[in-house]
């Protein structure tokens, strides 16, 4: 019998080597769909949090592998990717590198560019894979596989005609069993054991900031919802899951799919919190009192929306094609119904050539949206906010207004492992964004990754459901009543300024393994 060959997937290391990210590996997975039912190939996937000695261990089984296929986002995967693509290549130099997820997607070009690159799958990924898969098992030409750009054996670099987006219904279930999934099944604000999934991909909407525009062009692609509700009951019964984390960057694109996918729930008596579900404060708003019951009943405890800005201006300036009403007048409907809200918020746009009109702009940005937080806080306190600061892709909306105010690129693929900012750079506060202060960006961090968290209630709960030693949660709970007075404080006033207590927390989250 002829033995299987491997296809070695990895998962780079998302956050940094203290902070770790303990979702499934659902990129990976989805790139496998097709090729799990096959029977013709070893398909590893590697995750640092299994596999702690994960680069040694990739390079062994590299040995009699197909490809080695690592999927990144733009931060510190990317720079943990390189580290592994390079030991992979130092063993077998001619054993092909291909890249996928987010960040080549967006920036495909770039990425090629990298001499541990061979191959960028761009967009979906898990018809273009299967195809590639097949193809480097031949021995064939890759120029007619559509949605990759990749360097032929003289190092010319050819990009192929861009793959249309396809209906998952096209496609296997997500093959679960290729993961130990208990390592992956996680606590969540409605549940004990849950793993994530997702039913759509794409988003069909335009707001200015969004990579989808580039990547998937406002198409938007899913599983029929009787489909996923079969799934997600599939799943909660073999993996003893009381809760789901649907992922998708749209899943109520309309009222009639959410209707329908927790009718099926409910027929197959499926016991499940589903929640992290992704939608549009218009669009939910809108929905019936009835539709909202329904969704209720059949296990509705969690959602997140882009409110983005307190601001109808800003909104309008964004594209986004909300009003500060609608996420009111959502925030009272989930108010009513007992549904978690996950709010995200987005300021610091490069609106005006003078720096300095866009500094005061940015304040307005943060005063109008932290009088709209407060607002949403006295309606319903379960509200995760998350605030973030606008920072432009290529090609995306505001990109050349924001180099035209000194935003500076990376200037090859290692260089955007830091791109972003993030909790890590806390101390550091390298701004690439020329058109606000440090203060402002300290401050926006500070309020998102320090003041938010304390004002979660769920919060620590939710960090602390696994440690089962008594006197340290008793310590811990002690700590985060010290820090949650001092939030309280600090939000009432306003006051975000002499920032010891965030430093000092910051420092602590990330050496403390929580997270």
């Amino acid at each position: 019998m002829k033995s299987k060959k491997n296809i070695i997937l990895v998962r780079p290391l998302v956050f940094s080597q203290t902070r770790m990210y303990y979702g499934a590996p659902l990129a990976l997975l989805a790139i496998s769909r097709i090729l799990a039912t096959e029977n013709k190939y070893n398909i590893k996937i590697y995750d640092p949090i299994i596999d702690h000695n994960y680069i040694k261990e990739i390079v062994k089984q590299s040995k009699n592998a197909i490809c080695v296929g690592i999927s990144s986002i733009t931060g510190y995967s990317i720079l943990d990717g390189l580290r592994i693509a390079k030991a992979v290549k130092k063993k077998y130099p001619k054993l092909p590198i291909i890249w996928g997820g987010w960040h080549p997607s967006i920036l495909p070009n770039e990425t090629i560019l990298d001499p541990l690159v061979d191959i960028v799958v761009v967009g979906q990924g898990e018809r273009t894979f299967t195809e590639l898969i097949h193809a480097l098992d031949n021995k064939q030409s890759l120029k007619n596989i559509k949605g990759i750009i990749y360097k032929s054996k003289s190092g010319k670099i050819i990009k192929t005609q861009a793959r249309e987006l396809e209906s998952l219904d096209n496609f296997p279930p997500i093959p679960y069993h290729l993961i130990d999934v208990e390592k992956f099944v996680v606590p969540q604000e409605y549940g004990q054991r849950s793993l994530l999934y997702y039913s759509s991909y794409g988003c069909p909407h335009r707001c200015l900031f969004c990579v989808e525009q580039i990547v998937n062009h406002q198409k938007w692609v899913s599983l029929s919802p009787e489909r996923a509700a079969q799934e997600i009951d599939y799943l909660v019964k073999k993996y003893n899951l009381d809760s789901i984390q649907i992922i998708d960057s749209n899943f109520f694109i309309g009222e009639d799919r959410a209707i329908r996918f927790s009718q099926k729930l409910l027929e197959l008596n499926t016991n499940v919190k589903w929640g992290n579900v992704n939608g549009r404060t218009r669009q939910m708003s809108q929905y019936s009192d009835n539709t909202w019951k329904l969704m209720k009943q059949s296990g509705l405890a969690c959602i997140l929306v882009g409110a983005e800005s307190g601001d109808n201006d800003t909104l309008r300036y964004m594209q986004k094609d909300i009003t500060v009403n609608d996420t009111i007048k959502l925030t009272k409907i989930c108010a009513k119904y007992d549904v978690k809200i996950l709010s995200s918020f987005l300021v610091g746009f490069p609106r005006y050539q003078d720096p300095i009109k866009c500094h005061q702009s940015v304040e307005k940005e943060i005063r109008t949206t932290l009088k709209l937080i407060d607002k949403m806080f006295k309606i319903y306190p379960r509200i995760r906010m998350m605030f973030a600061l606008y920072l432009p892709y290529p090609s995306t909306g505001l990109f050349k207004q924001s180099q035209s105010l000194g935003l500076e690129m990376p200037k090859n693929l290692v260089d955007w492992h830091d791109y972003l900012m993030s909790a890590e750079d806390a101390s550091k506060m390298n701004i690439r964004q020329k058109w606000i202060t440090s203060e402002q960006a300290r401050r926006i961090l500070m309020i998102s990754v320090y003041i938010f968290f304390f004002k979660d209630p769920d919060s620590f709960s939710l960090v602390t459901s696994k440690i089962k030693n008594v006197p340290y949660k008793l310590f811990l709970k002690f700590g985060f009543t010290c820090f949650k007075t001092i939030v309280d404080i600090r939000w009432k006033l306003k006051y975000f300024g002499l920032p010891i207590d965030f430093y000092l927390y910051n420092y602590l989250r990330q050496h403390s393994g929580l997270g």
